[in-house]
């Protein structure tokens, strides 16, 4: 799955995504994730592995054709890969989703009208409230870059949306699935490619000059975006989350309209005409319909069909969907701040340096593969012998760093580094918590 490529976007291959392995040999799998770990290093390559794991359960195929990727195509659905994969997703799952189980407590009796009440409660409270990440664009100093960062945490679903969303509508379930159904067909642009959700994401990211193929943007992923993203694999993979399924997306569908309104703003502000929003208004005005749909057609319907014994499982989904859409914000913004001022934390990084131990040193040479990763611990990275770029954003230029040059990296914030000399070394130093 590593590219060994030294270019900081992917090429247009579907089948290969770095997956850093050193620092994937850093991880310990052995104790799951907690709550408070969403955004941590363990997180991200987790949510890699796992995020490639149900991708290879869709269709993926490159515009420019099979002609020079059929190998990576047969290696990426072949026999090895999928038995690895189906031996260890649900040990991954556990890992990476376990804490949800007590993170959300539905205990108690529900009715339908109790359903209802909750669900009103937790969009109106998305509907009053600020987005992080998009606040965090309005401050930036560079506000156009942070504009890029937000969208590229959307690509990671606005290029094959709706693919969870596909696992659920097989079988026989009665008038909800219909209404379901209606909601996949309008994602897809009722049978007209044009129309499609991710034909017109690929118009926005191209109106900002960004690339528009399936994960050109795998290196800037961040963790809590890629976690979102699972979510909606992990509960329609297994259809005993079904009902965990539909408490999800009625609430993400019922959010999306107000939420892209408020982003529609904001781009507007930061690029004026200069930007292709259609994404954008479409769902600012479908989501209205779907998040209408969802609610009285779906989650509603099936409450009352069904009776008390699934209600605390649609509860459930709108509760973690609400969960993970606000760790997704808040995650954004941090690596939207940090990005934004490495001057700043540069400065702290040579504080830190001062008053800390020597590190693990590592060797880099140029045209070594770029990847990113993060650390579960604040960490000053300080540049020991040579020069390097510091890469924190997809479209920003790089900070150059040099010998003797440091930088402060908190906790789960993402960077990857190329050399700009021949060989450089750097140090990589712990620090420990204030």
């Amino acid at each position: 799955m590593s590219t060994g490529e030294p270019h900081i976007l992917h090429g247009a291959n579907p089948y290969r995504r770095m997956l850093m392995p050193d620092a994937m040999s850093e991880v310990d799998f052995s104790a799951s994730l907690g709550a408070t770990e969403l955004t941590s290093h363990r997180s991200l390559a987790a949510h890699r592995v796992l995020g490639t794991f149900y991708e290879a359960e869709t269709i993926l195929l490159p515009e420019q054709g099979l002609q020079d990727l059929r190998t990576d195509f047969d290696l990426f659905y072949g026999t090895d890969l999928r038995r690895l994969r189906e031996s260890s997703l649900s040990d991954l799952e556990d890992f990476a989703f376990g804490f949800l189980d007590d993170e959300v407590d539905v205990t108690g009796a529900w009715t339908v009208e109790a359903l209802d009440a909750y669900f009103q409660h937790a969009v109106a409270e998305a509907d009053a409230g600020e987005s992080p990440a998009l606040t965090a664009i309005t401050a930036a100093r560079r506000p156009t870059v942070a504009a890029d960062t937000y969208l590229v945490q959307l690509a990671l679903d606005g290029l094959t949306e709706a693919s969870a969303m596909s696992k659920n509508l097989g079988g026989a379930y009665g008038p909800e699935q219909s209404a379901l159904f209606k909601i996949f067909i309008d994602e897809f642009g009722y049978g007209v490619h044009d129309a499609k959700h991710t034909t017109i994401f690929a118009k926005l990211l191209r109106s900002r000059s960004m690339a528009s193929h399936v994960h050109a943007y795998w290196n800037f992923y961040l963790a809590a975006p890629l976690a979102t993203n699972n979510y909606y694999y992990y509960v329609s993979r297994d259809h005993a989350k079904f009902f965990r399924y539909v408490g999800a997306v009625t609430y993400a569908e019922r959010v999306f309209a107000p939420s892209f309104v408020k982003m529609i703003a904001t781009y507007r502000e930061v690029f004026g005409d200069d930007v292709d929003l259609h994404y954008a208004d479409e769902h600012a005005h479908i989501d209205q319909h779907h998040g209408r749909i969802t609610r009285d057609e779906v989650l509603l319907a099936l409450a009352k069909r069904h009776g008390p014994g699934v209600i605390p499982e649609l509860a459930r989904g709108i509760a973690e969907a609400r969960l993970l859409g606000s760790w997704f914000d808040e995650d954004t913004a941090a690596q939207i701040g940090w990005a934004d001022t490495i001057g700043y934390h540069r400065e702290l990084g040579l504080k830190a340096a001062a008053e800390s131990d020597e590190g693990r040193r590592i060797d880099l040479a140029a045209g070594s593969p770029f990847g990113t990763r993060s650390h579960d611990r604040t960490t000053a990275l300080v540049v020991a012998d040579g020069e390097l770029d510091l890469v924190t954003t997809a479209t920003g230029e790089p900070d150059r760093m040099t010998r003797g040059d440091a930088v402060l990296i908190p906790s789960g914030r993402l960077y990857g580094l190329q050399a700009v000399s021949p060989t450089c070394t750097y140090e990589v130093r712990p620090i420990a918590d204030q």
